[in-house]
């Protein structure tokens, strides 16, 4: 009777039937193993480049900041000799040769613009004319005026904004307030060096 059971048990269990996908790796296990090994290399080679355009931005990124540093520090270094040299036209009274400096000055590239602000907040001498005899509507400057040393003031856009006091023998006579926009940093501009 177990024999019986076992038989009838058999009977029951239908067979199953194999997908079609099986059927097909059974059938055609090279071409299979080929597709799975070219899926596997376009996967890598996505992956690859993916990690590549990421690794690319960091780089970028790093050499964006190291470039703003560079930048803040060299704007300090000239910003110094230049309010030396308005401080002793100022002194003597050359305020025409100070116009000249400033306007030589601006003409270089990434220079925007550069006020000369007196102790009460308004521009006396401008590279943009339309703000002379204006005050700086500026908060950020207007409190850096407020230092007895150079400030430097990141903007918006990667701006650079030094604002340093010009010094007379015992008062401030004026603030150099010079803006600067430096190139941006892109990833051909690193490829090319």
């Amino acid at each position: 009777m177990n024999e019986m059971n076992e038989s009838s048990n058999m009977e029951e269990k239908p067979e199953k039937k194999s997908s079609a996908f099986s059927r097909f790796v059974k059938k055609y296990p090279l071409f299979t193993a080929i597709i799975c090994g070219l899926i596997a290399v376009v996967l890598m080679y996505f992956a690859k480049d993916f990690e590549g355009n990421l690794a690319k931005k960091a780089v970028v990124e790093a050499a964006s900041v190291e470039l703003q540093d560079n930048n803040e520090v060299m704007l300090k270094l000239v910003c110094k000799p230049l309010v030396w040299s308005i401080r002793s036209e100022m002194l003597r009274g050359n305020i025409e040769q100070v116009d000249l400096l400033i306007t030589d000055l601006v003409k270089e590239k990434s220079v925007l613009y550069i006020h000369l602000v007196d102790t009460d907040g308004n521009v006396t001498l401008s590279t943009d004319k339309k703000m002379e005899g204006r005050p700086i509507d500026n908060e950020k400057i207007e409190n850096a005026m407020l230092a007895d040393s150079i400030v430097i003031l990141n903007e918006v856009d990667r701006v650079i904004t030094v604002v340093a006091p010009v010094m007379g023998y015992d008062k401030q006579l004026s603030t150099l307030v010079l803006c600067y926009q430096p190139k941006n940093i892109s990833a051909e501009m690193l490829r090319k060096k």
